[in-house]
């Protein structure tokens, strides 16, 4: 998921960069190449800091797993009911109707969602 957010920023970035480089008359190639580089250290440093200040908000999609050490693309997907941050307990509804209470272990990979640790499951009786 960082991955993506980072190709966002950088796209961004560039957009502004070429805008600026042909709009602004003395404007030169390295002024150019300098501006694109400082997009990139700005698009790293939004995408490495951006998750740990937002944490996961209702809705999100997150990764239930039931023991630390198995990684987050192994878990089942749900959506978070509760905001949170790092540490916290949250209440998760997965896909098949099951409500997991769980701690949050880690905020979004490079490509997978959040990882919670489940605390509490329980399945709803038809």
């Amino acid at each position: 998921m960082r991955l993506f957010l980072f190709f966002k920023c950088m796209v961004a970035s560039l957009c502004v960069c070429l805008l600026w480089f042909a709009l602004w008359p003395d404007s030169t190639i390295l002024g150019l190449l300098k501006a694109a580089a400082l997009g990139v250290v700005a698009s790293i440093g939004v995408s490495a800091v951006y998750p740990e200040i937002r944490g996961i908000k209702t809705g999100d999609t997150v990764s239930v797993v039931s023991d630390p050490g198995i990684p987050s693309l192994i878990g089942r997907i749900g959506r978070a009911a509760q905001a949170g941050k790092k540490n916290e307990q949250i209440k998760i509804f997965l896909q098949n109707g099951t409500e997991v209470m769980g701690v949050i272990e880690s905020y979004i990979g490079l490509v997978s969602p959040p990882k919670i640790r489940a605390v509490y499951e329980e399945r709803l009786v038809e």
